[in-house]
């Protein structure tokens, strides 16, 4: 499962809290464990926002807490001011029944402020009233209706924010024993929260309904909305309201005398206390056994990251990030592999007044994929070592021989396993390049006001008002076994000085990421190439290399990364 499907899932749980709180609490709790092991922050953040509110919901306010603001920690680092918002909401909202009120108002005018910030116009009016909620809270009734009265007024309060509006301008009412007025409100409020099932608005009206209906001694109304909050506690499995409807039902029937029935209810309520409060004891042993676990898988992981940040360090030695170039001098490299170790790798070698430079992508990234560059490399210096003055063609055709022999590749086997790769050989003396590509291409970019590009090849060109871009496309068959394996083709070109050459694998183009997710493509590439032209080659790659990271954003880097540009 990759991060996005993981962000609809938590999106999904988010949107559940409100209507159906046990699916979103065991949702989360599997998505939290799945983004674990993947080390995804954001989906981290994402399932313990969640379950800080299901927590606070289910009376357990040290668990909300601590999950509320292990998600915040992580917002924060993330720069996610909406999702901070709304994670400060539950952390005012554990304050509120920790009767620190002070704290709260302060969290819910710093929540009110980022909403503002972000331009959370739904959230702002939330915020509002959270505020008067702890007004309320704090005996300050004046303020609180100023407060419930506004998010009423306010066309961007969201029906769940318009339906707490009422019910706490009811329970104000109350208070001040307006008896009529604050059934008047509940109902208003009930009425809202049904008409979008907001489920735990719904049991929590029904209550101060009964409690209403109570102290006016209006017995029958008392009890049917008793019923009311019992039966959908019970749908919905909010055991703290089923707890209360259980307790006002023993107490309707006591007060009229009905003492087996009272009995029935006490009894009912005195298991659903003792059961709430094992299942609070159980899921913190959960928490505890889960922490021993992930303890335990964490100190594997780091033995295991240990040794594969040794295997970077070999596979780095490999490459020639640090060879004597005499030939190359004007270069860049963009090597971003998508693990520690990559599937990606790059290869040089001079030879005389030639020099050979490849980009390949093997099969796989992360552990599988370095291997076979290290195989690779060590093939590519072999060929080239006993050939005097051998094509980029010729130099595929053994490559990929060399790679069937040594994996034990058939045509009715399983392992297909080897490499794309764009590989051009250089004489430094005539600027005549030679090149061959196993799918992957080739593009180079020259100053329009200079001859045209010198090839036989087919070329895919692109033009500006002051460059021109020219693509030769690579034989669509891979370094591998194949049931239709030909010789691989050699392009000639005669380049010119200050043209530009470019050799990547497709890592660059499939990442997903801006505003819409989508994926980067080669098109957009092209024109990156095409607009940094201007710029020393030092510069491209401090472009191409931000541009990777800006539009990759919070998504998860999903191949090996791997950009060559070379100056003439």
């Amino acid at each position: 499962m990759n991060t996005a499907e993981i962000d609809i899932l938590n999106l999904k749980a988010w949107e559940d809290r409100l209507n159906n709180i046990q699916s979103s609490y065991k949702n989360s709790l599997e998505i939290l464990a799945l983004s674990e092991s993947r080390i995804y922050k954001k989906g981290i953040a994402d399932s313990c926002k969640t379950l800080g509110y299901c927590f606070w919901r289910f009376s357990d306010y040290s668990l909300s807490l601590a999950h509320s603001l292990r998600a915040l920690k992580i917002y924060k680092q993330l720069n996610d001011l909406k999702n901070e918002a709304d994670t400060l909401n539950s952390i005012g909202a554990v304050y509120m029944f920790q009767n620190d009120n002070q704290k709260r108002l302060e969290v819910n005018l710093k929540c009110k402020e980022i909403r503002q910030q972000v331009g959370d116009l739904e959230g702002v009016a939330s915020s509002e009233g959270n505020i008067g909620e702890t007004y309320l809270e704090m005996g300050d009734y004046t303020n609180a209706l100023k407060r419930f009265e506004s998010v009423l007024k306010d066309e961007n309060a969201s029906p769940q924010g318009i339906a707490w509006a009422y019910h706490n301008i009811g329970r104000v009412k109350g208070i001040q024993k307006d008896w009529i007025d604050a059934l008047n409100y509940f109902k208003k409020g009930l009425e809202v929260s049904l008409s979008v099932d907001y489920n735990v608005l719904i049991v929590d009206s029904y209550l101060e309904i009964t409690a209403v209906y109570l102290d006016q001694k209006d017995y029958q109304n008392a009890t049917k909305n008793a019923e009311n909050a019992l039966e959908v506690s019970r749908k919905i499995g909010a055991k703290d309201g089923e707890k209360k409807a259980l307790y006002y039902l023993s107490k309707i029937y006591e007060i009229q005398g009905e003492f087996d029935s009272a009995l029935k209810y006490h009894k009912k309520y005195h298991l659903k206390d003792i059961e709430i409060s094992r299942d609070t004891e159980i899921e913190r042993l959960k928490t505890t056994q889960l922490k021993v676990a992930f303890d335990k898988i964490e100190e594997q992981k780091n033995e295991l990251v240990d040794s594969i940040k040794y295997a970077e360090q070999i596979q780095n030695a490999v490459l020639t990030t640090d060879l004597n170039h005499k030939l190359l001098t004007d270069f860049f490299v963009f090597y971003q592999p998508k693990d520690i170790v990559s599937g990606d790798f790059y290869w040089y070698y001079e030879k005389d007044d030639y020099f050979y430079l490849c980009v390949a992508d093997c099969t796989g990234h992360g552990v599988p994929g370095a291997f076979l560059t290290m195989l690779s490399t060590t093939l590519l210096n072999v060929i080239v070592s006993i050939h005097d003055d051998i094509q980029p063609a010729e130099i595929l055709n053994q490559l990929r021989t060399r790679i069937i022999h040594a994996l034990s590749q058939s045509e009715d086997g399983g392992n297909k396993d080897g490499m794309d790769i764009s590989l051009i050989k250089v004489n430094t003396k005539t600027n005549i390049a030679e090149w061959a590509g196993a799918y992957n291409p080739l593009i180079i970019v020259r100053e329009k006001h200079l001859p045209k590009f010198e090839t036989s090849s087919n070329l895919k060109k692109i033009e500006t008002d002051n460059y021109r871009l020219a693509e030769i496309k690579g034989d669509k068959q891979p370094i591998s076994i194949g049931s239709n394996m030909r010789p691989f083709t050699n392009h000639s070109i005669q380049l010119m000085k200050n043209d530009k050459v470019y050799l990547f694998s497709d890592g660059y183009a499939d990442q997903f990421g801006g505003k819409s997710g989508k994926k980067f493509m080669t098109s957009n590439f092209k024109k990156l190439l095409l607009s940094i032209q201007p710029e020393t080659i030092d510069d491209q790659k401090e472009i191409i290399q931000q541009t990777f990271y800006d539009w990759k954003g919070q998504f998860e880097q999903v191949d090996d990364v791997c950009v060559i540009g070379v100056s003439l």
